[in-house]
């Protein structure tokens, strides 16, 4: 994969994309990642919780995205500077899926091994504005599990291997009062954690349905997770997604889902 610093090639500081296999599959991790909702997501009334959902409501934090980088050869002290000064001023991040606007506000790692020429560098990016993709794919619908009628495996090659909480209930919303609260009707709302995994051809297509994917968990409303066993949630989203690129055809992550039911 190409990497470029303010359209400069990573190439040209004697830099080379650092791999760690036993986490993920690429140099650069978080630009699969859903970005959190900020400020107020929901209000507790006593006896509901509401959630704000309109588009109005739907203020999105920034990410960061993370870059590992290795610096070798017998002049790579003087790349590493190089490099860290065009980190430190770079603004515009391009790789292979996209350009992205970001700021280097977060330390710079770097580990250095000089007996070797070499050193590690470790690079976290702060991408503020995340420009949701727009929903371009239709429902399938069907069975297993479905979001709004898409159909997690035949519209997202999404897999869930295991369904978190579905069956809890939540605790009691409790009220201040001067005698002691008995009522145990309301309650709180609560999370189902799916985990899940994505497969595709190559990380291209990966990312390109990864996208899609966030761009309908960004809508607007209260959407409707359906199960396996025809359960249907009244859900929303508020805590993004954190993804892993195990390999070139997988990804993996938890869905949390917010449901008052």
């Amino acid at each position: 994969m190409n990497y470029k610093l303010d359209n400069i090639n990573i190439s040209s500081f004697g830099a080379y994309p650092k791999i760690d296999k036993a986490q993920e599959c690429i140099a650069v991790s978080g630009i699969f990642d859903l970005p959190k909702r900020k400020g107020n997501t929901e209000y507790n009334w006593g006896t509901l919780i509401e959630p704000f959902v309109e588009s109005q409501d739907m203020e999105f934090d920034g990410r960061t995205i993370t870059l590992n980088l290795c610096v070798e050869g017998n002049s790579y002290k003087t790349n590493l500077r190089n490099l860290k000064t065009a980190c430190i001023n770079c603004r515009k991040l391009t790789t292979d899926y996209g350009v992205f606007d970001v700021i280097a506000k977060d330390e710079i790692t770097v580990d250095e091994y000089e007996n070797f020429n070499i050193a590690i560098v470790n690079v976290k990016f702060w991408q503020q504005n995340y420009i949701f993709p727009e929903l371009i794919i239709k429902p399938s619908g069907g069975d297993g599990f479905l979001l709004d009628g898409y159909n997690f495996s035949k519209d997202f090659d999404l897999y869930v291997s295991s369904c978190k909480n579905a069956e809890n209930i939540a605790k009691r919303i409790d009220i201040n009062t001067t005698l002691p609260y008995t009522r145990t009707l309301f309650r709180e709302a609560r999370d189902i954690t799916l985990e899940c995994s994505m497969t595709g051809n190559n990380l291209t297509e990966l990312y390109s349905k990864m996208m899609q994917f966030h761009a309908l968990c960004v809508k607007p409303g209260i959407h409707t997770l359906q199960t396996p066993e025809n359960r249907a949630y009244n859900i929303y989203f508020k805590d993004g997604i954190s993804v892993k690129a195990v390999l070139n055809s997988l990804l993996k992550f938890n869905l949390k889902c917010r449901t008052m039911a």
